[in-house]
């Protein structure tokens, strides 16, 4: 199986809009949790700016596991690895949320916060969204 670089590119954008919305909540319940301020501004920051880095992070984490024929069948992918492919990508992923929070907030305490409960939310999230788009045929040459 082959997947076109135009479904990749939209699985990315589609990840990146759900991702992005978890990532601006979570953010958001931390950091106002912690603090005695209200504010939107960093939540918004952070999610923002993980837009960029992470849709390019995802497009070649993407590309490179659809050159892996590991755990591929002949019309879709078994759910193994879709477990080691949302692994790998929480572990690219969680590295740089923890830098852009921390860049953003200049807070130690909240970077680790926001990126460890990032890993327990968007590895669920991230699993289903690989298994929604396992039953979608478009962009696969069989």
């Amino acid at each position: 199986m082959i997947v076109t670089k135009k479904r990749s590119f939209y699985k990315s954008l589609s990840w990146r809009i759900i991702a992005s919305i978890d990532t601006f909540v979570l953010s958001l319940i931390i950091i106002n949790y912690s603090s005695n301020k209200y504010s939107y501004d960093l939540a918004f920051y952070i999610a923002s700016l993980e837009v960029v880095t992470k849709t390019i992070i995802y497009y070649f984490h993407e590309r490179g596991w659809n050159k892996l024929q590991f755990g591929r069948l002949k019309q879709r992918v078994n759910r193994i690895r879709s477990l080691i492919k949302a692994a790998t990508w929480r572990i690219f992923a969680c590295l740089d949320t923890f830098l852009i929070s921390l860049i953003i907030t200049g807070r130690l305490d909240w970077a680790t916060s926001i990126a460890f409960f990032e890993i327990i939310t968007k590895a669920i999230l991230y699993y289903f969204h690989e298994r929604g788009w396992n039953r979608i045929k478009w962009g696969r040459e069989f």
